[in-house]
């Protein structure tokens, strides 16, 4: 990338997964001679096992420390293993990033005809011990003061029951966004078809609003299907507001594609000034958020709080959950806010301290 910009090659190993990962343990979990890996994630799958099928696995050593006269784990040693290749150095560490603990067992890599010369560990206190015994693809004790390494073998392997899982690749936006709480949205007045200024309001029932633009071929879309699921959404007891990004120069075009469209819902105009706050009001929810492409949609409660954010088309599906999101329970929302699947263990945070979160975030 010509030094200047990195590029993320990941899923050429196999790792590139969509996780939210908080930490990573090592160990050889199978006993075959290699390094796995256990991911931990932040939500669904918690736990995630990458198993290393290296065909090299015969090529390594692997070392347990006991400690006598410092601690028994010898943590806080370093090993010191050279051959003819080179020098190799391992330490043993107590932990491994966020509620993470790799391995005791310290691994060296080597190569077929690759054999040891010799092996040294700095113990904890500052004394340095030569062991001999140590050979290519062998596992060892080392204690402290012996000298020699004692041949070892894994305890019995582990078994862990394991389902294979079809993994399918999901766009890197989706289509909807279910937010953990609800979130207070601004009052917005827009223009009617008559050219009058109305406030948007709820009149007590939840409200999906529509942002559109004319010159986007899929607003056209758009407008005909909220026309066909409009009569089911009143009797599902929600209103719908279709509003046009067009300004007065192009607000011929807007009235001609709503008479192409056959829309017969309630539609007018919102002036740039207060899509600028809808676009500033959206850019405080997420830490990076993507430009606006229309049609976008909102679902707001009978409170005016949003529940949900659409981004593209508002499929049939969607629409026949909505009634359940409006009237979700606080904590129900947030199990069903996450990206994947899964549930929360912990408490969520106050619902207020998001609120004044966010609202701080909107002075800014």
């Amino acid at each position: 990338m010509s030094g200047r910009e990195f590029a993320d090659f990941s899923h050429l190993s196999g790792l590139g997964l969509d996780d939210d990962g908080r930490a990573l343990a090592v160990c050889d979990w199978d006993r075959d001679g290699d390094q796995d890996i256990w991911f931990r994630n932040r939500n669904a799958p918690r736990l995630r096992l990458m198993l290393n099928d290296s065909a090299n696995h015969n090529r390594s050593v692997s070392l347990r420390l006991e400690g006598v006269l410092c601690n028994r784990d010898a943590i806080g040693a370093r090993v010191t293993l050279k051959t003819g290749n080179g020098i190799m150095v391992r330490s043993l560490r107590a932990g491994e990033m966020f509620l993470s603990q790799s391995t005791k067992w310290l691994h060296f890599g080597m190569d077929i005809n690759e054999q040891v010369n010799s092996l040294i560990v700095s113990w904890p206190g500052g004394e340095d011990e030569s062991f001999s015994g140590v050979k290519r693809g062998g596992r060892y004790l080392l204690k402290e003061g012996q000298g020699k390494a004692v041949n070892r073998s894994f305890p019995s392997e582990a078994s862990l029951k394991l389902t294979s899982v079809v993994i399918k690749k999901k766009n890197s936006l989706i289509d909807y966004v279910y937010l953990p709480v609800e979130v207070p949205f601004p009052r917005l007045s827009y223009r009617a078809p008559d050219a009058k200024i109305k406030e948007m309001r709820l009149n007590g029932v939840p409200l999906l609003v529509t942002f559109w633009d004319s010159s986007i071929q899929k607003s056209s879309s758009e407008l005909e299907s909220l026309e066909e699921e409009r009569v089911r959404m009143n009797a599902m007891g929600i209103d719908s507001l279709a509003l046009s990004v067009d300004g007065i120069e192009r607000a011929g075009l807007a009235y001609e594609l709503i008479t192409k469209s056959n829309f017969q819902g309630n539609w007018g105009f919102i002036p740039e000034e207060s899509f600028s706050l809808v676009k500033r009001w959206r850019g405080t929810l997420f830490e990076l958020s993507a430009q606006i492409e229309f049609p976008f949609s909102l679902l707001l409660n009978s409170n005016g709080n949003c529940v949900a954010i659409y981004r593209s088309r508002v499929s049939g599906e969607m629409i026949r959950s909505m009634s359940r999101l409006v009237a979700m329970d606080e904590l129900s929302r947030w199990h069903n806010a996450p990206l994947l699947r899964g549930s929360w263990f912990t408490n969520p945070v106050s619902k207020n301290y998001v609120r004044l979160f966010l609202e701080q975030r909107m002075k800014r």
